[in-house]
């Protein structure tokens, strides 16, 4: 039987009663089955609220889901994401399968569903479409980065390759336990001893007054700095209004940002930030990490994500591990992480292809 692919009409809340809660409390329940398979258990989980909260509209950015339905059973779901400020001609789209499928199935499902999001991001006028699927450290087919790389015949990769799509780029997924950090307090203390000049302020929720500024000019350069391979996005600008929605959508479904922030004495100036987002499961998402390029090389991405490793045992001991995606180009940024104890759970390859119509 063919493969049904519908959209998912989001519900007012994730327990709402008829067809949209139910609809959505499957789309849930595969998204998580799919993750712990990806990932493993718990690494990227999310309550019904933090999920219902991802898919919702921010200022910079839209989400469309689907699912896919064959013989009746939900097989996969689509997600369609679309830049609103910049790079208004982008589409991510990204694919799931139930765990259960075999290969073959995996790998029709992949290319009907890639069709779809095309079509559906052709329909909003985007053209530059990137996509994902699993990767490894190397492989046959190797990032234009030259760092990581995939199987051409796996079944997520496949159908990309078919396609004409390019793999630019392969980010790396690790993970800390804090639990092997028992050193954790003469680690912060050295890394504070070895930035002369510099001090850390620590917040939960939103940016204060004092930094709102300053946060937006590195939020400018994280985006600017970060590794994109051939996958870059058009510079963004930051202001603070644009700010408080970013921080009003990653507080939603009951999410709390920790934030910790590197300040040079002298001036008082923000030079550097890092961020982690606290849900429900105990693993904590590590976000940006982004360090003024006039105060590098004084040790304080590291100084930072210390800092905010002992933040969150001290604020959430219940949160006990945390993980982070960084590009495998970026070796300045692995070494910080290597040093500080995170290891290798699993690799994402990032796809490329822009349309000939």
């Amino acid at each position: 039987m063919s493969l049904v692919v519908t959209p998912l009409e989001l519900p007012e809340r994730w327990d709402e009663p008829g067809p949209r809660g139910d609809a959505f409390r499957a789309f849930h329940a595969h998204a998580e089955r799919s993750n712990a398979m990806r990932f493993g258990p718990d690494v990227v989980a999310r309550s019904p609220e933090e999920r219902l909260a991802s898919l919702q509209p921010s200022l910079a950015e839209a989400c469309r889901a689907f699912v896919a339905h064959r013989d009746g059973q939900l097989v996969g779901a689509l997600k369609v994401y679309t830049p609103l400020l910049e790079s208004t001609d982008v589409a991510e789209i990204v694919i799931s399968a139930e765990p259960d499928l075999p290969d073959a199935e995996v790998l029709d499902l992949v290319e009907e569903l890639t069709t779809h999001g095309e079509q559906v991001a052709a329909g909003l006028g985007r053209g530059d479409f990137r996509g994902g699927s699993l990767a490894a450290a190397s492989g046959a087919v190797t990032a234009a980065t030259g760092f990581g790389g995939v199987d051409p015949d796996h079944p997520e990769v496949a159908p990309l390759v078919a396609r004409g799509y390019v793999l630019e780029q392969v980010y790396r997924i690790s993970m800390v336990d804090l639990a092997a950090l028992p050193d954790l307090d003469e680690r912060l203390a050295a890394a504070r001893a070895g930035a002369p000049g510099y001090d850390v302020v620590a917040w939960a929720g939103e940016t204060p007054a004092p930094h709102r500024a300053g946060m937006c000019r590195l939020k400018e350069q994280m985006a600017a700095d970060a590794p994109g391979g051939g996958v870059l996005f058009e510079p963004e600008v930051w202001d603070d209004a644009r700010l408080a929605d970013f921080e009003a959508s990653a507080a939603s479904g009951g999410r709390t940002i920790r934030t910790v922030a590197a300040v040079e004495g002298a001036t008082g100036e923000l030079v550097g930030f890092t961020s982690a987002f606290v849900g429900t499961s105990t693993v904590v998402n590590q976000q940006d990490t982004v360090v003024a390029g006039a105060h590098r090389g004084h040790g304080l991405g590291a100084l930072m994500k210390l800092a905010n490793l002992a933040e969150l045992r001290e604020h959430h001991p219940n949160h006990t591990r945390v993980v982070t995606w960084n590009a495998e180009e970026n070796r300045p940024m692995l070494a910080v992480n290597e040093a500080t104890g995170f290891v290798t759970v699993v690799h994402d390859g990032v796809w490329k292809r822009r349309s000939v119509s």
